[in-house]
C-alpha cells in the first residue's frame, strides 16, 4: 500500500501500530448536518470503533447524520441551545467520558473541545478540512492543540492559522472500496428512467462554492451544440430554488438536468453514472469525488484546492479551471462522447483509490498521529 505524504512538523511515518493498546477518541464536530466533511468523521469514527478503540461524537448543533451514526453503533451526544450550556454540557461530557484523544473537525467545534483540559488531560488534535474558516480559534485555543491534521498539501500551503508551523501535517481523506454490482446499476437506471442515456452526477451541497451554475450555463451549451447528456444534482442546500430558476432561464428541462435533492442512496446514484463532475470554486479534499473515484467514474472537476492531489489530468479524470463553462462543457463533451476514455480513466481511479486513498490507510495515520501527540502531552 502507498504512504501518503506527510508534511513536515508531527511527520508520521508507517510503521504498524494496530497492537498498541486501545485508545478513548471523541470526535468533535459543529454538527450533524449531511456534509462532506461530516460523513469524513462519521465513517472514520466508525472504522476506529471496529479496531477497537472506544469511540465517540460530540456535536454542538444536531442534524439529519444523527440516525447514520446511531445506525452504526456510534455513540453520539449533541449540546444544548446557549453558550452557557453547551460548555457546561461539554465539560460534563468530557468529564464522565474521560478521553484520551480529542479530535476536533475544523476550528468551529475548538472552544468546546479545549475545555477538556479543565477536568482530564487529554491529547486535542485538529483537523483541517478546508481552506476557508468563518472561525479561526483563539491563540490561547490553538496553544493547547497538540497536532494538527490538514487534508491536503494544498491547503497546508494556504492556511494562515494562529499555530506553531511544527505542529502540522498532512493526512488525506480515505474512501472504502465501492460495492457496485451490475445488478445494481441496472436496476438503478431503470428506476430513475434514464434508459441508455449517458449519466453525469454532481453530489454536493447547493451552497454557491461547488460550481453548480457554471455546470447549468455548460449544460445550456452542450444542448445548443446538440451533445445530450443527463446530469443528476444530487444535493440541497439554500440556493436550491436560484438554480432550479436558473435551469428554467436557460432551457434546461429535467431530460437534461435533473434536481433529486438530498438522497440517502448516493452509491446507487453513483453506480449508475457515467461520470462525475464537481467544478468547485474552492475545496479541502472531497470526499465525493473519493466516493466517485472508488466506484470506477472518471471525475471532471475543478483545479482547486486538493483535487489535482486526487486526480492527475487525464489519467483519472479532468481538470478544468473555475468558474469557466466553456471549458467544463468540452470535458462533458469529451467525456459524454468516448466510452473507452471513460473506461481507461474509472479504472486509474479505481485503482488509485485502493492503493493510495484507502480508508484503512487513514485510519491508520491517525492513529500514529494520535499516540505521538500523547507522548507529547
Amino acid at each position: 500500500m502507498t504512504a501518503v505524504r506527510s508534511g513536515h512538523g508531527t511527520g508520521i511515518g508507517t510503521e504498524d501500530t494496530t497492537s498498541a493498546r486501545p485508545l478513548s477518541i471523541v470526535h468533535t464536530v459543529s454538527s450533524l448536518s449531511i456534509g462532506g466533511m461530516e460523513q469524513v468523521v462519521v465513517r472514520l469514527a466508525a472504522a476506529q470503533q471496529a479496531a477497537g478503540h472506544r469511540v465517540r461524537i460530540l456535536a454542538v448543533h444536531g442534524g439529519p447524520l444523527k440516525n447514520e451514526i446511531v445506525r452504526l453503533g456510534l455513540h453520539v451526544a449533541i449540546l444544548r441551545a446557549g453558550r452557557v450550556k453547551r460548555s457546561v454540557g461539554a465539560v460534563r461530557f468530557f468529564l464522565s467520558s474521560r478521553p484520551d484523544i480529542i479530535h476536533v473537525h475544523n476550528p468551529t467545534s475548538l472552544h468546546y473541545a479545549v475545555l477538556s483540559k479543565l477536568v482530564a488531560r487529554p491529547a486535542l488534535v485538529l483537523t483541517v478540512h478546508g481552506e476557508r474558516h468563518a472561525r479561526r480559534g483563539s491563540a490561547l485555543e490553538w496553544r493547547l492543540v497538540s497536532a494538527v491534521a490538514v487534508v491536503s498539501h494544498a491547503a497546508l500551503r494556504t492556511l494562515r492559522l494562529p499555530c506553531d508551523p511544527l505542529k502540522f501535517t498532512v493526512i488525506h481523506n480515505g474512501i472504502a472500496p465501492a460495492n457496485d454490482t451490475l445488478e445494481m446499476r441496472e436496476k438503478t437506471r431503470r428506476d430513475l428512467g434514464v434508459g441508455d442515456r449517458v449519466v453525469g452526477a454532481i453530489v454536493a451541497r447547493l451552497s454557491g462554492l461547488k460550481g453548480h451554475r457554471t455546470l447549468l450555463r455548460s449544460m445550456a451549451t452542450l444542448r445548443n451544440d446538440g451533445v445530450a447528456p443527463l446530469i443528476l444534482v444530487v444535493g440541497d442546500g439554500p440556493e436550491r430554488s436560484q438554480l432550479e430558476e436558473q435551469a428554467q432561464k436557460l432551457r434546461l428541462d429535467a431530460s437534461e438536468v435533473r434536481f433529486l435533492g438530498a438522497r440517502s442512496d448516493v452509491e446507487r446514484i453513483l453506480c449508475a453514472s457515467y461520470f462525475f463532475v464537481l467544478p468547485s470554486d474552492t475545496e479541502g479534499l472531497p470526499l465525493s469525488v473519493l466516493e466517485a473515484m472508488a466506484h470506477g467514474l472518471p471525475t471532471i472537476a475543478s483545479r482547486v484546492g486538493g483535487i489535482p492531489e486526487l486526480i492527475n489530468d487525464n489519467e483519472q479524470g479532468l481538470l478544468v479551471p473555475p468558474s469557466d463553462p466553456r471549458a467544463l462543457a468540452e470535458a462533458i463533451r469529451c467525456l459524454s462522447s468516448d466510452r473507452a476514455l471513460r473506461g481507461r480513466l474509472g479504472d486509474s481511479a479505481r485503482d488509485r483509490t485502493r492503493t493510495e486513498f484507502s480508508l484503512s490507510t487513514t485510519v491508520t495515520k491517525y492513529d500514529q498521529l494520535y499516540r505521538k501527540a500523547l507522548t507529547a502531552t
